[in-house]
């Protein structure tokens, strides 16, 4: 171990001590049996639950974006140079060779807005983060690709004036200062493998607590382990972490009104378990709230809540695929306003056999990336009955049921821009009506 230290995990009151797989097979009591499953629940964590085991990797598009010139939906059901859509603007689009001179995959993005208003892409590629400018969205700017592990996952996250790099490779935490991106340039100022941790699936960042959040690591099988950004240059990771099961991915918000203010909640979506909530306030004591396995849970995949935190809108990456109970992409409307007790309030069932993948709520509009189905937004004005209201068709080849498309979106810039990012076809640059 480095330093000599050693990483414990709590879950359920209990202390273990753990540094192992993140996809550990569960305990068979925790599996249990779901209806309408159409393979065996072990067969979720040899997947690791993305699908690439069934699709193979996607091959990356070898052609050349679009920037430079504006295109509107032309209809409300138009198509916008090829690419099916409803109430979104194409801004500019860039392939992984516009970004890296050769083709390459996409995985997750980000966004940054710096302290002078300039907004930035920031997309995982096979081979590094790349910075994108984008602050004159019709015509995109790249300011740096960062390399790192060749790796189909990456994840970031910001605070500050740094990011956060993750991948499923190897080389923990990649430290990439921002300060100068106004200039065209940022760099990477350490990496971070403290307690031995090497990769991992996820990278989640509370702003209001300074605490980062590191998931589908090979620490503490998978679990939750908080990493302290009081100097956000040199992230610590906390010596005590949640393990009750592997989490895929989390959001972690800080109450400041009602019967849990001050408290420090992280809604963790957990593959076959659901969704766990879990009170992160004290790092060295977390405690799980309640763990809701929702009717045809597969694989609890995203999820983002309402902006007043009463309703949790929860994307299942395998119903669609594996659970012969559900024919068409389905959206969980969940109910936490009382964390000890959430509930199924709804579902919204799309007209498309496509799976939904991540998600992010911007005030009263949903927007979803949803593999073959693109980019969907969602009106949540009226919170447990969500209405579909645009759509911006990344992948219009098919809205098959598969493991490919569009899969990261990032919708908290100031100008209202919203990026997505395209596992083959790269980097979309789009303005929702």
């Amino acid at each position: 171990m480095p330093n000599g230290r050693q990483i414990r995990a709590i879950g359920l009151g209990v202390m273990i001590t753990a540094l192992s797989s993140p996809f550990l097979a569960l305990p068979s009591a925790q599996q249990g049996s779901h209806p309408g499953w159409s393979v065996p629940p072990n067969s979720y964590w040899a997947l690791g639950a993305y699908g690439y085991g069934r699709d193979g990797i996607p091959t990356p598009y070898s052609g050349r974006g679009i920037t430079g010139l504006e295109i509107g939906a032309s209809a409300a059901r138009g198509s916008v140079l090829g690419f099916p859509a409803s109430g979104v603007t194409l801004q500019s689009w860039m392939t992984g060779t516009d970004l890296t001179g050769v083709p390459t995959n996409a995985s997750d993005i980000w966004g940054y807005t710096s302290p002078s208003g300039r907004e930035y892409a920031i997309i995982g590629l096979t081979s590094g983060t790349a910075f994108v400018e984008i602050t004159d969205p019709v015509n995109p700017s790249i300011v740096a690709v960062i390399p790192g592990p060749v790796s189909s996952w990456r994840d970031m996250a910001v605070y500050g004036e740094y990011a956060y790099s993750v991948n499923e490779r190897s080389g923990g935490i990649q430290v990439i200062r921002l300060s100068r991106i106004d200039k065209g340039k940022v760099r990477v100022v350490r990496t971070v493998t403290d307690l031995g941790l090497s990769t991992a699936h996820n990278i989640f960042v509370n702003e209001q607590s300074g605490y980062a959040y590191v998931l589908g690591a090979n620490l503490a099988r998978g679990g939750l382990v908080a990493v302290d950004l009081s100097d956000p240059a040199n992230p610590v990771l906390e010596p005590v972490a949640w393990n009750v099961t592997s989490v895929h991915d989390v959001q972690v918000v800080t109450y400041t009104k009602g019967r849990y203010k001050g408290r420090e909640i992280a809604f963790a979506f957990t593959g076959p378990m659901g969704l766990h909530i879990i009170d992160v306030t004290d790092k060295s004591a977390p405690v799980t709230l309640s763990n809701l396995v929702y009717e045809n849970a597969t694989y609890g995949h995203s999820g983002w809540l309402s902006s007043d935190r009463k309703f949790l809108y929860l994307n299942d990456e395998l119903d669609e695929r594996f659970n012969g109970n559900v024919s068409s992409m389905t959206t969980y409307v969940i109910r936490v306003a009382r964390l000890e007790n959430p509930k199924l309030a709804n579902r919204l069932i799309w007209d498309l056999p496509t799976i939904d993948h991540n998600s992010m709520v911007q005030g009263d509009k949903l927007f979803l990336s949803a593999y073959r189905g693109g980019m969907r937004v969602v009106d949540i004005s009226s919170r447990r009955y969500p209405q579909p209201i645009g759509w911006f068709d990344t992948y219009p080849d098919n809205d098959a049921t598969a493991f490919s498309g569009a899969w990261g979106i990032y919708a908290g810039f100031p100008s209202g821009i919203v990026i997505v990012s395209d596992i083959q076809r790269g980097l979309f640059v789009l303005r929702p009506k």
